[in-house]
């Protein structure tokens, strides 16, 4: 990993990107710890829930050029049924006769306007669970080397896609512990609100296992109201 997470220049990204390397193939030879807590993976628990796969989609950072690398998040419409107006990872359910990969690749095209040709698969980590949804969801790993000019994403799921520098969401001044209605998560700030539940955890799992965290409080708690947590006030 980079010595530091802001670490610039073009060797600097292609050393964040051997490291998306590096983790899935940790995952592939099972030298990689699956994510505990409320997530974890059991499947006598999630019998019956719905299969679905999420995109972790990384890009090098655009403002500066050579500056890090990105990541694309999409704020979730607040009329959803299931996660309203919460940031995620793009990502859904997965079709009959469809691979996790397959997916993963539709729905961050739908979801951030990054087109599929232009999405490299980096390859997929451990399962894991949403209870409150009953989801059982694959995180898979993917590389964009030039998103270009993004065409405005309008679905009935998400109002925008977010594309966040890595830098600002390790940022220790981003980070806090989440509580909502006596739930408790990781949580990064993102540029319209905190990314946190499942998503918080599942990225605070991933740059732990990228060796990518810069040291933080997570004695720092941020309580959400409703308003914050489902999203109430965007458009």
């Amino acid at each position: 990993m980079p010595e530091n997470p802001s670490t610039v220049g073009e060797a600097g990204s292609r050393t964040w990107r051997a490291d998306l390397d590096s983790l899935v193939g940790r995952y592939r030879a099972g030298d990689l710890p699956g994510l505990k807590g409320p997530h974890r993976y059991d499947p006598a628990e999630a019998r019956g829930f719905r299969r679905a796969a999420v995109l972790a989609l990384f890009t090098p950072s655009a403002a500066p050029p050579g500056s890090g690398i990105d990541l694309f998040l999409v704020q979730r419409s607040p009329h959803l049924l299931h996660h309203p107006g919460q940031i995620a990872l793009p990502g859904g359910g997965i079709d009959p006769g469809e691979s996790i990969l397959e997916a993963a690749v539709r729905e961050g095209e739908e979801e951030t306007g990054v087109p599929a040709a232009g999405i490299e698969i980096v390859g997929r980590l451990g399962t894991v669970t949403v209870p409150v949804s009953d989801n059982i969801v694959t995180p898979v790993v993917g590389w964009c080397d030039d998103p270009g000019h993004l065409p405005h994403t309008d679905t009935a799921e998400v109002l925008e896609p977010l594309r966040v520098p890595v830098t600002a969401l390790l940022d220790p001044a981003n980070r806090a512990t989440i509580t909502f209605m006596g739930h408790r998560s990781a949580g990064f700030r993102a540029p319209t609100g905190w990314v946190w539940g499942f998503t918080g955890n599942l990225l605070d799992y991933v740059f732990d296992q990228l060796g990518w965290t810069v040291p933080w409080d997570r004695a720092v708690t941020r309580r959400l109201t409703l308003d914050e947590a489902r999203g109430r006030g965007l458009t």
